[in-house]
């Protein structure tokens, strides 16, 4: 009998017909573009001329249950099937790697009691590091798909992409693409990312041993992602001493049929006839409609609106290019946005007008974009006879450094400063400036005609106009044609808001049950405001902030966005005015001329319109780029830049040591730095060290027992015992506690971990059992490092409890997840085989309580007894021992954050304080995002390091008992919790002080004390900032927008508070 399997796949459907002997008679692999069940029914057309009716079919796939149900034929899991046909085809490999459109699994063939035994992984809502992600960054690029399958993977040619989600991968990209990185290193980075993601995340603890067989679409077409496992398990395997040869690591022929084949494999064991097509036709015409019905909602379109009055209200009327006269001098500033997705640029004269505009989408170098775009302008003014002279250039955008110094701009301005600046020229008394770009959403809201607070996307650009831009396409639609289409549907699917990538789960769900696409374009349209609102701004309740809302930003100019923006906005605010900025897509760019035009002096640094456009350039970035300024060896990009006058070589790098050429350099800008560091300490970098070096103890141990019997050989035991211990979670609190009870009996040597860091991430985080927030996921790299280090001890208690800073709290309890980090740790690396035994080192993780003293007296003793030989009197005298080095850590903070708050009070300055948990003083926790800061001049103070003194507390609680929180924060049993809303009240009532609000992605402690927080700064107006979800990777991008923006906004109020010295807008 025939036996037929199809796969229905996240993005495409694929199908073998197999004959008596299970040899392929006839195969497809199709991209369905949300018509799943079109392409099963021509599938199903094909294998009936071919085998007739008379076959067995089995489905499997993500989209083949509803399907098979329909056709009254079997289901078979696609875990199931992919494992039938690797045990068939392959009884000798041991590991599999599936990476599908959005799907990634890993199976686990393991020996136990002389049986192999089936042990399968799979992601769960998240399609980060699949093929979507590929597609999405490949389709970006505009790399030609015969490129992209012939690039090999080379590890000297990564840089730093983040795969924890395919949307974080784009904002790297992105970066990277801005700074010159050629578009094949870009893929090789992204394959890399891909596959360190799923070797940390997806193994779940287990090893992927040899032989692997390498399965999927994604594996199939590209072979760097082939040789970016090859590299990374061969490494591994190296590591572990497991054997391998070059036969180890397979990629079959037809490796994206497997679950298909699988499936009709099925046909050897069951039965399941199949019964012809109708079935499909049936649930296709009838049960859809009224599906749609009952679950949908309504389309973007309500009963009695009439589209027609919407698109002549709010579509952006095309704007027409001023006419000049031949022989015309045209004076203008010109304004240049080199965005994430698009390059815009504009002209206004000099009562601020608008002239010109040109737009590009990004073909990958912003300086090529910008010649063509500015090319563009000069036609529209000399095209005409007239004569154009640029008097002065702002560039604002992704690629502003890189423009700056190219071109010669004048002003370099942070997009949210250059888009609230456009704003304000359009449009008197907004409110809220709300800007959806390519990745970025930007909101910005304004008391008084300032800016009182703004949110970005800081991780995460779900909703954005390219998400929306490549769904169309996906769908066969261009951009322009999006609202036309989505308008057309009576019904839309519900979507979930949140990240891009899990709508992207949703669509596949969707197209399952048989939305049509111009349904989910319009539920995607719906979802936009709720990803706005919700998700990036987190605040449902619009009319506090007013009622006159702007909608600008390239996305914008899709009418079906507008629409669902402006329902959203009307239904919560019914009085509000929504307005579309009317040159919507060229807003940045026409700020950032505003700004050059406010800040002309008669003088410009610009190279001249003739010289841009004949200017020649070359990109590199290469091993010989590469800097050698430090140990990370960072990539580094070199544009040589020609012209008339010569030659002149721009370097965009990660930091500034990267951006000198010699030593020399260097130094120059090192000594730079740190005058600027001097006068403006970094209390939570100093914290990060300071916290695990040593504070003096009284030695308390026994040297005889009884007073009788000598203890020498315990004491010189002590001695030579070597202690390691992670530099992670709340250590960055507890350290001198830990390391001053071991000091005290006897202890000499510490063994930390590394700072956490990309190289401790690459290199040590792979296998984990969880995927919790990243502060607790990356204890395991940290771990593996101290192995690599031979410590005879590694310390990582589970503390359950702090002690509490407060007279009124509930309890004082740690966060749960960072309790329970070490059991998951210790499973991890007992799992398979135990670490620690083999390389002879104790893995000692006591629970302690620390709001009991004398129970932890009894437990420090109950850990350390055996491995210290200990008495109860040397342990108890220790815990106090212990306590004592902890104070002292803690009144040298605060000591010298009274200097910086008495030095700011008298200069007339802001200091930052953080608002973070102990383990945000890790500099790759929290991702130099204060050392940022810091270089621009800004003190930076942490929750630990604020004086108690009385003068102090009174000047801030104003007769309120300082260490009482209930009256604001009722539910203080989590003390890192309560101490952030207890340093919350504190800066918010010291007129010298900003708050910086870090919290990491993941964290539910933190979550409901985020609208505690910004009731408390509220009533007093101080300035407050966040930086929510901070997670694995490092956008740099975002950070940069983050700070800049920061940094513009209080230089604005020291100016307005304290009359101090604004410098200029210019970076």
């Amino acid at each position: 009998m025939i036996r037929a399997g199809i796969d229905v796949g996240s993005t495409t459907v694929k199908g073998v017909l197999l004959d008596d002997s299970g040899n392929v008679l006839f195969k497809s692999y199709k991209r369905h573009e949300a018509r799943q069940s079109e392409r099963v029914l021509e599938l199903l057309e094909k294998f009936e001329e071919l085998a007739g009716g008379e076959f067995h079919l089995f489905m499997t796939g993500s989209g083949g249950a509803d399907i098979a149900k329909a056709l009254g034929v079997k289901f078979v899991q696609e875990v199931n099937a992919v494992s039938l046909a690797v045990e068939t085809l392959h009884p000798d490999v041991n590991s599999v790697v599936e990476l599908g459109g959005q799907d990634a699994k890993m199976i686990f063939w393991l020996e136990s009691g002389g049986k192999r035994r089936k042990v399968t992984t799979m992601n769960d809502k998240c399609a980060g590091g699949t093929g979507a992600t590929i597609d999405r960054i490949v389709n970006k690029l505009k790399l030609p798909l015969e490129v992209a399958t012939s690039i090999e993977f080379d590890p000297d040619k990564v840089h730093p992409v983040a795969a924890k989600c395919g949307v974080f991968a784009e904002t790297d990209i992105n970066s990277l693409q801005k700074a010159g990185v050629p578009s094949d290193e870009l893929l090789i980075s992204l394959f890399n990312a891909i596959v360190v993601q799923n070797l940390a995340v997806l193994t779940r603890g287990y090893t992927l041993r040899p032989k692997v067989l390498l399965l999927g679409g994604p594996n199939t077409f590209f072979p760097a992602l082939v040789g970016a496992w090859r590299y990374h398990l061969e490494r591994m395997w190296q590591e572990k001493g497991i054997e391998f040869d070059s036969d180890s690591i397979l990629l079959p022929k037809l490796s994206q049929f497997y679950a298909a084949f699988g499936a009709a494999l099925y046909g050897s064991y069951e039965e399941s006839p199949y019964k012809g097509k109708e079935g499909l036709v049936t649930f296709r015409a009838v049960y859809l409609k009224e599906m749609k019905r009952k679950t949908g909602e309504r389309g973007l379109l309500k009963p009695g609106e009439s589209l027609r009055e919407f698109k002549e209200r709010y579509a952006v009327k095309p704007f027409k290019p001023k006419t000049f006269k031949p022989g015309e001098k045209v004076r203008a500033f010109l304004g240049i946005d080199g965005g994430s997705t698009s390059t815009k640029a504009v002209l206004i004269d000099e009562r601020g007008e608008l002239i010109a505009t040109a737009y590009t989408l990004s073909k990958g170098n912003p300086l090529a974009d910008v010649k063509e775009i500015v090319g563009q302008l000069k036609e529209s003014v000399e095209g005409q006879g007239a004569t154009l002279e640029v008097l002065s250039v702002g560039v604002t955008g992704y690629a502003k450094e890189m423009l700056k110094e190219t071109i010669g701009a004048d002003v370099a301005v942070v997009e949210t400063v250059a888009h609230t600046v456009s704003a304000q020229h359009f449009f008197s008394d907004i409110d809220v400036i709300v800007d959806v770009g390519g990745q970025d959403i930007k909101v910005m809201m304004l008391r008084n005609g300032e800016v009182k607070d703004f949110k970005l996307n800081t991780q995460c650009s779900a909703g954005n106009g390219y998400f929306l831009q490549s769904t169309a396409e996906k769908f066969g639609y261009r951009v322009e044609e999006f609202a036309d289409v989505a308008f057309r549907a009576e019904f839309a699917p519900r979507f979930n808001f949140g990240c891009a990538v899990f709508l992207e789960q949703d669509i596949v769900n969707f197209q399952r049950l048989g939305w049509e696409p111009h349904e989910i374009m319009a539920g995607l349209a719906k979802v936009l405001p709720k990803n706005i609102w919700l998700y990036v701004v987190k605040e449902p309740n619009l009319r506090k902030l007013g009622r006159r809302f702007l909608l600008q930003g390239g996305t914008q100019k899709n009418l079906a966005a507008v629409k669902a923006q402006y329902d959203f906005i009307k239904e919560r605010v019914p009085d509000a005015e929504v307005f579309v900025h009317p040159i919507t897509g060229e807003a940045g760019a026409f700020g950032a001329a505003v700004l050059a035009m406010r800040n002309y002096t008669g003088s410009t640094r610009f190279v001249g319109v003739d010289r841009l456009l004949s200017m020649e350039f070359t990109v590199k970035s290469d091993e010989t780029t590469r800097c050698h300024f430090c140990t990370n060896r960072c990539q580094r990009t070199f544009i040589t830049v020609s012209t008339s006058s010569g030659e002149r070589t721009y370097i965009i790098a990660p930091c500034e040591k990267g951006t000198a050429l010699d030593l020399e350099g260097v130094k120059s800008v090192l000594g730079r730095l740190k005058q600027v560091e001097q006068e403006n300490p970094n209390l939570q970098e100093y914290a990060a060290k300071r916290v695990f070096e040593s504070f003096p103890v009284e030695r308390v141990y026994q040297r005889k027992l009884f007073g009788l019997v000598p203890r020498t050989g315990v004491i010189e035991k002590r001695r030579s015992l070597k202690v390691g211990i992670p530099r992670v979670l709340n250590f960055y609190a507890l350290a001198p506690f830990f390391r001053g009870y071991l000091e005290a009996l006897g202890v000499e040597k510490f063994i930390f971990s590394d700072y956490t860091s990309e190289k401790l991430v690459r290199e040590e985080l792979r296998g984990g059992a969880i995927d919790p927030c990243f502060p607790s996921k990356v204890a395991l790299a940290h771990v593996r490092n101290l192995l690599k280090k031979s410590p005879d001890v590694i310390l990582f208690p589970k503390v359950a409890t702090l002690k509490s800073l407060f007279k009124d709290a509930e309890g004082s309890h740690a966060c749960p997840t960072v309790t329970a980090t070490p059991i998951s740790v210790k499973s991890v690396l007992t799992k398979e085989e135990d670490i620690f035994k083999e390389k002879g080192i104790t893995f000692l993780d006591p629970l302690l309580h620390f709001d009991d003293e004398e129970l932890l007296k009894w437990e420090m003793f109950e850990a350390f007894k055996e491995l210290l030989n200990l008495t109860r009197k040397e342990s108890d005298r220790a815990v106090d021992e212990g306590f004592k080095a902890l104070d002292s850590y803690y009144r040298e903070l605060r000591s010298l954050g009274e200097k910086i708050l008495r030095k700011v009070e008298a200069e007339g300055r802001i200091a930052i304080l953080v608002l973070g948990r102990p383990y945000h003083n890790d500099p790759g926790i929290n991702h130099g995002i204060t050392k940022e800061l810091q270089k621009l001049g800004y003190p930076i103070l942490t929750i630990d390091s604020l004086p108690l003194k009385e003068e102090f507390l009174k000047k801030v609680f104003k007769g309120q008992d300082p260490f009482k929180i209930r009256h604001v924060w009722k539910k203080a049993y989590s003390e890192n919790s309560s101490r952030k809303v207890w340093a919350a009240l504190y800066g918010a009532n010291h007129p010298n002080l900003a708050l910086l609000d870090l919290s990491s992605f993941r964290c539910g402690h933190d979550a409901p004390i985020y609208s505690v927080i910004e009731e408390i700064v509220e009533k007093t107006g101080t300035p407050y900032f966040t930086f929510h979800e901070i997670d694995e990777n490092r956008p740099a991008g975002s950070i940069k927008i983050r700070v800049e923006t920061i940094d513009y906004f209080l230089k604005e109020r020291m100016a307005k508070e304290f009359g101090t010295l604004k410098e200029e807008v210019a970076v």
